[in-house]
């Protein structure tokens, strides 16, 4: 197996101290990514009137970083449902307590991030996975709600930083039932700079930019 070293930039983003997370196999996690993504199309398919918008904005290669609205617990199987690539979740801690569905979780390429503070191992986890051309589905507002308020700067950070393909994403799921019209958007990839801007100011507007952008297209699958 050959060593490999964590590269500069993802230092900077870590920090001085703390480990480096463990990052999923990535053999495992495509053959669990695409067994669940067959199992869901077969289900969103059978059980939902699911309408998919912009799918060919995906880019088929490079890191993506896709920036979604939330509504409901079904929106991380609606993102992955006609997506063709792995995607990697950034999700809420919380979520690994129970040992067995953290490790399903983890399986799939799914990692934790501590909210309400700078968890410097779930950005280093972001960096090293779009560096290395891979896919992170992260929601704008940290928690669910219905409207499109309370975009979170960490996401227009990541965005800025980063320097990776950014994809908004609308999510249509709220009051989900068998039958009813769900729908997922996606919208035309672009890239955030700084641009001169105090790095606090870049990082809140590029959230309230990306949050307006996801709103549009929402309002389109309507």
């Amino acid at each position: 197996m050959t060593a490999t070293t964590t590269p500069p930039a993802a230092r900077a983003v870590a920090g001085a101290g703390g480990p480096a997370p463990r990052p999923a196999d990535p053999d495992r996690a495509s053959v669990v990514w695409k067994l669940a993504q067959l199992l869901v199309r077969v289900w969103t398919s059978v059980f939902f009137d699911l309408k998919v918008y912009g799918l060919n904005n995906v880019p088929r290669k490079g890191g993506v970083l896709m920036v979604c609205n939330h509504q409901s617990l079904l929106d991380p199987i609606l993102l992955g449902a006609r997506v063709r690539r792995p995607m990697s979740y950034m999700a809420k801690s919380e979520l690994f307590r129970p040992r067995p569905f953290a490790a399903f979780l983890r399986m799939g390429g799914t990692f934790g991030v501590h909210r309400g503070e700078a968890d410097r191992e779930a950005l280093r986890t972001v960096h090293e996975t779009l560096v290395g051309g891979g896919t992170v589905g992260v929601f704008i507002q940290g928690h669910r709600q219905e409207g499109f308020e309370q975009a979170k700067a960490g996401a227009g950070r990541i965005a800025v930083v980063e320097q990776a393909d950014v994809v908004p994403v609308a999510l249509r799921s709220r009051g989900w039932r068998p039958g009813r019209r769900i729908a997922v958007a996606f919208g035309p990839p672009r890239r955030y700079a700084r641009d001169g801007r105090r790095a606090a100011e870049a990082y809140r507007e590029t959230a309230d930019e990306l949050m307006a952008e996801i709103r549009s297209l929402y309002e389109g699958t309507g």
